[in-house]
């Protein structure tokens, strides 16, 4: 009798969570207009090859540029590291890391959609530990990069045609 009833409510939280629209972290499905898709930009990169993954994982197919389909141009890919705070010794102690990038989306027919993700994190500067210091320099743009390919996806699942 009681696991009829967890059983029961088990099933009723689950229809009013799919009933609300509720989807899992990295469930993105994309409109169907954007099924197939043509992705532009540096192919050679790192940040190209996150993007496409995360767009194939979410549904799209990735077609040549001139098959019709709504092209993805992403530009301006940047990385840039300021000092955030010195010490007495006007010796950087800390560093604030920003990643950019621009996107545009052009749908046959339609306008051209602009799009901007940018992140910033900070980083402190071990100058006795240089080689620990530079790796964390590494794993946090490539942080930057995976949030940045993931913010383009969910972007481009809440456009509505």
């Amino acid at each position: 009798m009681f696991t009829s009833i967890k059983a029961t409510a088990l099933v009723l939280l689950t229809l009013l969570l799919v009933g609300c629209g509720f989807q899992l972290r990295g469930g993105e499905n994309l409109a169907p207009e954007l099924r197939q898709l043509a992705l532009v930009g540096d192919d050679k990169s790192q940040f190209y090859r996150l993007v496409a993954a995360r767009l194939q994982r979410a549904g799209a197919v990735l077609v040549s540029p001139g098959s019709g389909a709504p092209i993805l141009s992403i530009t301006g890919v940047g990385l840039s590291n300021t000092v955030a705070s010195v010490n007495s010794q006007v010796a950087a102690l800390e560093y604030a890391s920003r990643f950019g990038t621009r996107f545009t989306l052009d749908m046959p027919d339609e306008s051209r959609q602009v799009f901007n993700v940018t992140f910033n994190r900070s980083f402190l500067d071990k100058s006795a530990q240089a080689l620990a210091s530079s790796r964390e320099q590494k794993q946090l743009h490539e942080q930057m990069e995976r949030e940045a390919a993931e913010q383009i996806v969910r972007q481009l699942n809440r456009l509505s045609f």
